[in-house]
């Protein structure tokens, strides 16, 4: 490859990886909201780093210890999210402070993975390559979504089947968001990419909001008429999310599609992008 393309993966794999390193500094000294969410951003796009250089160079312990320290922060981010909303910390939350305070550097890993980077000859087909695997990610999780359900014949216990499966799907686009970004920053994948990626994200993750609220209320001693009436809400908007959700589905196809062939979603046949369009009109009834 070009000397200049060669000079940019490197230069772009330097700079992702001290951004991860100054997150973590950030959130040892302090557990903060904005310190937990922004380690948990920049370990995740240094996971999408790491999957683009996968095929060259591969260090699985290292991706293995990212997404641990991920893992252990996701108590402590619900925590600060449900307080931001409601004012109050939920009932217990253990000793997720003390998790924040354990994130790993990853210094010596890092610098290893670095020095094997900067070893590699020619690495042409990486960016289309990781793309692909993006787009493939995405369709497996979206095609779960049609798998056959143990739960039929009992409505609560379908419901949240499927809402752990539309959870699965948010958690693929939200990396899926990260590596795009990480294929513009190399001047590949298209804009529009991260915006459709981006929206799907936002929906899906107030989805889960709802579903974690509603859960939340449940659980919580002497229930009132108030917390009650909420839950019925809650559960109303998440009927009528998931019901706009099914409806909208092709808007993936063809961002997928797109992504796997390299092409820009504008040039993908207008039938395939604007289907979804057309189904979230207030004249379809299975979007209502």
């Amino acid at each position: 490859m070009d000397v200049d393309k060669e000079g940019l993966l490197l230069t772009q794999a330097t700079s992702w990886v001290a951004r991860y390193q100054e997150a973590a500094r950030a959130v040892r000294e302090e557990a903060s909201e904005p310190a937990v969410h922004g380690y948990r951003i920049a370990a995740r796009r240094l996971l999408a780093l790491l999957a683009l250089w996968r095929p060259l160079t591969y260090h699985p312990e290292l991706e293995r210890r990212l997404l641990r320290s991920v893992g252990r922060l996701l108590a402590l981010r619900d925590a600060q999210v449900y307080a931001e909303r409601f004012g109050k910390p939920p009932a217990s939350t253990g000793n997720t402070h003390k998790s924040a305070s354990r994130v790993p550097l990853l210094s010596r890993r890092l610098a290893r993975w670095l020095a094997a980077v900067a070893q590699v000859q020619d690495a042409r087909a990486l960016a289309f390559l990781y793309q692909q695997h993006l787009a493939l990610r995405l369709d497996e999780a979206q095609s779960a979504l049609d798998e056959p359900n143990p739960c039929v014949g009992k409505s609560a216990s379908s419901r949240q089947q499927q809402l752990r499966r539309w959870h699965r799907l948010r958690l693929e686009i939200k990396q899926a968001r990260y590596g795009v970004e990480l294929l513009l920053d190399l001047g590949s994948g298209e804009p529009g990419w991260l915006s459709t990626l981006t929206h799907w994200q936002e929906r899906l993750g107030q989805l889960q909001d709802w579903r974690q609220w509603r859960r939340r209320l449940r659980a919580e001693q002497g229930n009132t008429r108030k917390q009650t009436k909420l839950r019925q809400q809650l559960k109303g908007k998440i009927t009528a999310r998931l019901r706009q959700l099914d409806c909208q589905q092709a808007e993936l196809v063809a961002l997928k599609l797109a992504m796997l062939a390299g092409h820009n979603m504008n040039d993908m046949p207008s039938r395939v992008v604007s289907y979804s369009e057309q189904n979230v009109s207030p004249a379809n009834p299975c979007c209502g």
